[in-house]
Parts: C-alpha cells; sequence; structure tokens
C-alpha cells in the first residue's frame, strides 16, 4: 500500500509495547496506538509477547499476533 500503514494480520512481529512486558504475557490495545500487557481476563488481547523487556517506556518486542 503506497503511504499507509504496515499493518500484522497474523504472524511474529515487532509490536510496540508501553511498559515492562514479560514473555508469555498477554498484550491487549494501549496508548497512542501501542500495546501494554493485561491485567486480569481479557478478552481484548491480540498478542503475546515473546521476549521480556523491564523498560517502562516505550520500545519494540517481538509478539505473536493471534
Amino acid at each position: 500500500l503506497e503511504g499507509g500503514t504496515y499493518i500484522a494480520l497474523k504472524g511474529r512481529v515487532p509490536v510496540k509495547v508501553t511498559g515492562s512486558v514479560i514473555k508469555g504475557q498477554r498484550l491487549v490495545a494501549g496508548p497512542n496506538g501501542t500495546a501494554q500487557a493485561a491485567m486480569g481476563n481479557n478478552a481484548d488481547v491480540f498478542a503475546i509477547a515473546l521476549a521480556t523487556n523491564e523498560d517502562a517506556g516505550v520500545k519494540l518486542v517481538e509478539c505473536v499476533i493471534l
């Protein structure tokens, strides 16, 4: 798509994540187009983290899109 936005529909892709994340943790939509770790039983999960990153800021984390 020329001049468009890349979107992953399924598979292993880097995802912008806000806040710390632990390998195997489920992710939901977060602020400003990023993802964040899901708390409790959340039905809006779209990915699972494949790496741990304790940084509280925004970073890229490899994830599996469900």
